[in-house]
């Protein structure tokens, strides 16, 4: 089991490990939206020649075409694709053009989920659709960070429902790819279904500041458009406006009351903190910072963060950012037990302190 009062805190970087180029990291999110709306041809008939068709698709059916409500979502669209190149993300984009009537945060949070489904359908814990158990061959992931992670997550714990105790996750990714790899890794340990397994892990201190697809289903291959199956597939089965809800704006997920005192108690009474993957971006940052004020300086042990793309020259400036994450002067503890991994990813800072982050 893990060290007692241990967060994660989980960056897109941590996804890229779940299959190459599945999931967009940095500008890549951004980048797909742009594609999938360069709709070009006859679309006030409806019809169109480039861009995400399946997207395009699931507007014509939701919005008859050549009304007013279909006319606001194509332009929407069109604003996007012309537009977003200009801001840092699709949050920031959706954020500045929350007026316009609504349709700009929609459009865009319907861009997002397509995404996210079609990366969690070919990720390495796709299920197999062949297959009627809602499962995935865990072998895959063996080279990712979730397979030592779970590791140390289950080791001499006897009772599956103990797992998670003292643990919190605060996962920046709208997948749900944490939740899927644990319920699949439980049912292996314990030989416990999916409903037990799912029951368990839904009881461990997950969050997703920016919202994810929606809770995994209550049972295998359930088919409810609220609990959308794990990589689901985009057709014309898929309704994406049900899941545009679940997706968050910066303003939406910094305004909820309940959600970030969560976090902020994750932060603030940790004696172990490890970011695996994460950007260290602005929003993000703002977003972790804790009002409160931090443990005494004796129960702050360990941080650790991976270092992929981040130049050794750096390391003073990200410890003064990790220090400033706290109420000072009690953020200065972490200074001097930080240990920040260059050219180091979110599988190899976990086998290398493995033994470390046990008790």
């Amino acid at each position: 089991m893990f060290l007692e009062e241990i967060t994660f805190v989980v960056g897109a970087g941590a996804s890229t490990e779940y299959g190459q180029k599945v999931f967009p990291v940095g500008d890549g999110l951004r980048t797909r939206i742009e594609e999938g709306y360069n709709f070009t041809g006859r679309l006030n008939w409806g019809t169109t020649d480039s861009g995400d068709k399946e997207l395009f698709n699931a507007i014509k059916r939701r919005y008859r075409v050549q009304t007013e409500d279909y006319q606001k979502r194509l332009a929407a669209s069109l604003l996007i694709k012309d537009h977003l190149y200009m801001f840092p993300s699709i949050d920031a984009f959706i954020d500045h053009y929350d007026h316009e009537d609504n349709c700009v945060a929609e459009m865009g949070k319907a861009a997002i989920a397509v995404q996210i489904a079609r990366a969690e359908s070919r990720c390495q814990m796709a299920p197999d659709p062949e297959r009627s158990s809602y499962s995935f061959d865990i072998k895959r992931l063996k080279d990712s960070w979730l397979e030592p992670f779970a590791r140390i997550l289950m080791d001499n714990v006897r009772d599956p429902h103990e797992i998670g105790k003292g643990v919190s996750i605060i996962c920046f990714n709208y997948d749900r790819c944490i939740e899927f790899y644990l319920i699949e890794a439980l049912r292996r340990r314990y030989r416990i279904d999916y409903s037990e397994a799912r029951q368990i892990v839904g009881k461990m201190n997950i969050m997703h500041p920016y919202g994810t697809l929606g809770p995994l289903p209550d049972q295998e291959l359930m088919h409810d458009v609220s609990h959308p199956n794990f990589g689901p597939d985009v057709d014309d089965r898929f309704d994406v406006w049900s899941l545009v809800p679940n997706i968050k704006t910066y303003t939406e997920r910094v305004e909820e009351g309940e959600a970030l005192s969560r976090i902020h108690t994750a932060m603030a009474d940790c004696r172990h903190l490890v970011f695996l993957g994460f950007g260290f971006t602005t929003e993000n940052m703002k977003l972790l910072t804790t009002a409160q004020v931090a443990p005494e300086p004796h129960t702050k042990e360990l941080m650790l963060t991976t270092g992929v793309g981040i130049p050794s020259e750096s390391g003073v400036a990200l410890r003064d950012k990790v220090a400033g994450l706290f109420a000072s002067p009690k953020g200065t503890q972490w200074q001097d037990s930080t240990r920040i991994q260059i050219n180091m990813g979110c599988a190899g800072l976990l086998n290398s302190y493995y033994l470390r982050l046990q008790r």
